[in-house]
């Protein structure tokens, strides 16, 4: 109660001090975020289900839940900023955010009245206007600054938008500025990325604590389904699932460098190059999961796959499957489980995949899947040893270095 009462306060205090500051901006007045606020990433279902403290329990209270739309799951909590227009400002809006107060590695956002929800416009009163802001992708832990700027239009309607001070036409209308607003997002992993086209499920794999106080790094490994469909026949490459944008995105904002592929050589039909494009190293490397992992083959494949996270210079790295739930599913709670990350985050992480599916055969499936690592595991170390140590000792098996595993550590684990 007290937390949600200074929490009240807070909001108060930016916008008495938004509206205050309006008469030096403009009438265009920020409302939420609130200046300062905390924006929770996660849905209230996954934090409903994340919350479980055993697997049985998540799995519970996931099939309460099953009924949650399709957003509920596998992306992150829509940010939405909303704002008042109080002497008649319009669209279209520029809406504003960046992760620095001066904008210098911001996002512009374009908006008229057919994009954006907005309350009833009658003569001198404000107008609410509310804008979801589309693939916001934000990253945990990280202060955001946003700003909405009025409608300046060119009154030849041929030199495009122009900001702030007209454009050369000399025709064009000046807007007004609304004061800078922050906010600042929760850690709580995973942090979801979502793109325009049919590659889902993709989230950083950091984020997680570690036993020892530590960290996953974030913004270096990331996990999902593939870039394109499996072959149909093992002759021609499946389609591409991605968009220009999506290129863009991941190559320029998130800077994959290297593409491994987990799938087997008829799924990707001999395919040589990534489709991020020829900059991109694409690695195949035919994988196995669950209780293959333990295998003469699963081994094999692991040994390849860990490799590739031991050089800095492959990062950032997207790895994936067809699905991006089983095979690579298996890789990162391996990469997590080997930096130290407790057995029941290892377990969350792996099953946020499953949570939309429970109304299918997936139901049981995360308890028997996660059971698969146990006994595996299981084979290595001593009664007492952490699972960390135990996975260790399974890298060990398959022939990587202790030099190796203490390569991957410095690049992935971060201290506090």
């Amino acid at each position: 109660m007290f937390t949600m009462q200074c929490f009240r306060k807070n909001q108060g205090v930016a916008l008495m001090l938004a509206l205050s500051l309006s008469s030096l901006f403009g009438e265009i007045v920020p409302l939420t975020p609130a200046d300062g606020s905390t924006f929770e990433t996660l849905t209230d279902e996954q934090i409903a289900v994340f919350g479980g403290e055993t697997r049985t329990n998540r799995l519970k209270i996931a099939t309460k839940l099953k009924s949650a739309p399709k957003e509920a799951w596998q992306r992150q909590r829509p940010l939405v900023l909303t704002w008042n227009a109080t002497e008649g400002e319009n669209e279209p809006w520029r809406v504003r955010l960046s992760t620095r107060p001066d904008f210098s590695d911001g996002r512009d956002l374009w908006f008229d009245r057919r994009a954006l929800a907005h309350g009833p416009v009658e003569d001198g009163k404000p107008v609410l206007w509310t804008c979801r802001v589309p693939l916001a992708n934000l990253e945990l832990g990280k202060t955001y600054y946003w700003q909405v700027w009025s409608d300046v239009k060119c009154g030849e309607f041929r030199c495009g938008f122009t900001y702030p001070d007209g454009c050369a036409c000399g025709k064009s209308k000046p807007g007004k500025i609304s004061p800078v607003m922050s906010f600042r997002t929760s850690e709580r992993p995973p942090r979801w990325i979502e793109l325009e086209g049919r590659t889902d499920n993709v989230r950083d794999i950091g984020g997680w604590r570690t036993m020892d106080g530590g960290r996953v790094r974030m913004g270096m490994v990331y996990r999902g389904t593939a870039f394109n469909d499996n072959s149909v026949a093992g002759i021609n490459r499946g389609r591409n699932r991605l968009t220009v944008e999506d290129v863009r995105y991941l190559t320029e904002e998130l800077g994959i460098k290297t593409d491994l592929d987990l799938r087997s050589p008829r799924e990707i039909a001999g395919m040589k190059e990534s489709p991020l494009g020829p900059k991109v190293r694409f690695v195949s490397v035919s994988s196995e999961t669950y209780q293959g992992l333990f295998t003469d083959v699963g081994k094999a494949a692991m040994a390849k796959n860990f490799r590739l996270f031991c050089d800095r210079a492959n990062y950032p790295i997207y790895f994936h499957c067809i699905h991006g739930a089983d095979r690579t599913g298996s890789l990162a709670y391996v990469l997590n489980g080997a930096l130290g990350v407790a057995k029941e985050d290892l377990e969350r992480e792996w099953e946020a995949r499953t949570y939309p599916k429970l109304s299918g055969v997936r139901n049981p499936w995360g308890e028997r899947a996660c059971a698969h690592y146990d006994r595996g595991f299981a084979q290595y170390g001593k009664p007492g040893d952490p699972l960390a140590e135990r996975i260790r000792l399974y890298l060990l098996d398959c022939g990587i270095t202790q030099s190796e595993i203490d390569a991957f550590k410095s690049i992935m684990h971060e201290r506090q």
